[in-house]
């Protein structure tokens, strides 16, 4: 992790490339933070970017801003700007899983997702959308399940997905997944990284959490013409 100048910026390797991320974090529910980012010309977080700098910041748990990295997944959790559109059965194409949307909307601090829109883009093979059907394994996972997950996967992109496995590697305890087998009925949900104590105390993968309380936090990302 490289560390900037001026405003503290935090550089990390990410799909070849180099993110930048601002360093406080904004703390809030997800539309709280969505809202100070936005406003702060910043773009918000998505999973695979998430991975990144979780994972850079394990490479080096000792240094300043890392550390705080990971005290923030021990002490509360990171807001991961994609969505979680659940689908019940039914006769429709697309059904029985669940859609991942990078950076939904989100308005009057809710999360938007229009099912017929993110099946239209599905079917153009839009990178910021994708659909898991169900039947990838949730609660706690050995590595050799987390590694064939195909919510992960897909949640995380080939790279991030093994970012966090290569982390999850170096601890005995098993990862956890929060997320649905089944859904009677469409449900939202934003998703979360944080470190579980509360099961395993090893890395939790939140999918389903309704609570939106102000224990999350987001570090913003310094778009790359600024």
């Amino acid at each position: 992790m490289e560390i900037g100048k001026g405003i503290t910026k935090l550089k990390v390797s990410h799909e070849g490339n180099k993110l930048t991320f601002q360093y406080l974090p904004f703390k809030g529910t997800y539309g709280d933070v969505a809202n100070v980012i936005d406003k702060e010309c910043l773009k918000r977080p998505t999973s695979p970017e998430t991975a990144s700098l979780v994972y850079d910041a394990f490479q080096n748990r000792k240094g300043e801003h890392e550390s705080q990295i990971i005290k923030i997944l021990n002490d509360a959790w990171l807001w991961e700007f994609t969505g979680n559109l659940y689908l019940p059965k039914s006769d429709e194409e697309i059904s029985n899983g669940v859609i991942l949307e990078y950076n939904p909307k989100i308005e009057n601090g809710k999360l938007v997702m229009d099912k017929n829109n993110l099946i239209k883009r599905l079917k153009e093979n839009d990178s910021n959308v994708k659909f898991v059907p169900f039947g990838y394994k949730i609660g706690e996972q050995d590595l050799i399940e987390l590694q064939k997950n195909s919510y992960i996967q897909a949640r995380y992109g080939k790279e991030g997905a093994e970012k966090i496995v290569e982390i999850v590697s170096r601890y005995k305890k098993h990862p956890y997944i929060h997320s649905f087998d089944s859904v009677n009925q469409e449900t939202k949900r934003m998703s979360t990284m944080d470190w579980d104590w509360r099961l395993c105390n090893n890395l939790g993968i939140g999918g389903n959490d309704l609570d939106d309380g102000d224990y999350g936090r987001a570090f913003g990302i310094i778009p790359e013409d600024n």
